[in-house]
């Protein structure tokens, strides 16, 4: 809290915060953004699909990217139970009736058995799947998890007001959905990795935070409010672990914008690290595949 006043407030804040970024603190800085503890499980039943369900594909066919797939692949990524591995799938023949799901129980070999198979899976059927897939002694609370909806729906509007440059409804729409589900989304992350293990991706799960942040410093950046969108740059590069070039990218705008020359080669040499990392990842070979 009083660090963040401080950087925010300094002239060399940028260059700061990209040094600070460098040597990978933000793991430190997030606490002074969540909270540290996970929730009481909601007491109230829940019927499921299948036990421990684990495995969950979207099907990224055109028919369905075209009923708005990728929508529901972003939404489950964001707001699955813990225990669920959120995917892309392949067509599973349920052309006109997508987005299709495809659901797989947990320790079974995929190439053997029947997967349970939901169709048209947005809106409240979306909201009903994420339901039945929860279970009340990992997930988090079913008050965090509706104010974690609520909040998520939110910044898909303040998306949308962003995508029309409409930037101050953007603005505030994004400061609502983030003072929602800032909190429940973390605690929900800590939940996941607490079943996943060291091999669980921290960051997939609040990608939409991290988006939230970045498209709330460009907005900021157009109305010319410099302080709010370093604050939402340092959030964004926080939220992501440092690991998200677009994020870092921001912070080299916001360090443009106030002539802070350093914090912006800073920012731009971290971000060009980024992408390089995610090149070298993209060109390496598929297991079982020749170098």
């Amino acid at each position: 809290g009083s660090m963040m006043k401080k950087l925010s407030s300094s002239s060399a804040y940028c260059a700061a915060a990209a040094a600070l970024l460098l040597y990978s603190v933000a793991g430190l800085l997030v606490n002074a953004f969540v909270v540290t503890t996970i929730p009481s499980a909601s007491s109230s039943s829940s019927s499921h699909i299948v036990l421990n369900a684990k495995v969950i594909r979207v099907c990224q066919s055109p028919g369905c990217r075209d009923d708005g797939a990728q929508s529901t692949l972003d939404s489950l990524t964001a707001l699955a139970a813990p225990g669920c591995q959120v995917m892309k799938g392949g067509c599973v023949s349920g052309c006109g009736s997508g987005p299709v799901v495809e659901i797989l129980p947990d320790g079974e070999d995929v190439m053997t058995i029947s997967s349970i198979k939901r169709k048209k899976v947005k809106g409240d059927a979306l909201i009903s799947l994420l339901d039945e897939l929860s279970d009340e002694e990992t997930d988090i609370s079913s008050s965090m998890r509706q104010r974690l909806i609520m909040g998520y729906e939110q910044a898909l509007e303040a998306k949308a007001a962003y995508e029309a440059k409409d930037y101050q409804a953007a603005i505030q729409s994004y400061e609502d959905a983030i003072q929602i589900a800032r909190n429940p989304a973390m605690a929900l992350e800590e939940a996941r990795a607490s079943i996943g293990g060291d091999n669980y991706d921290s960051v997939k799960g609040v990608n939409w935070l991290v988006d939230s942040f970045r498209n709330s410093c460009r907005a900021r950046l157009a109305m010319k409010d410099i302080d709010g969108a370093r604050r939402d740059a340092f959030a964004a590069t926080v939220f992501s672990q440092n690991t998200d070039a677009d994020a870092l990218m921001c912070l080299a705008e916001v360090c443009q914008a106030s002539k802070d020359t350093m914090g912006e080669l800073q920012a731009t040499k971290a971000a060009i690290a980024q992408y390089q990392r995610l090149e070298d990842e993209y060109s390496k070979p598929m297991p079982g595949k020749d170098a």
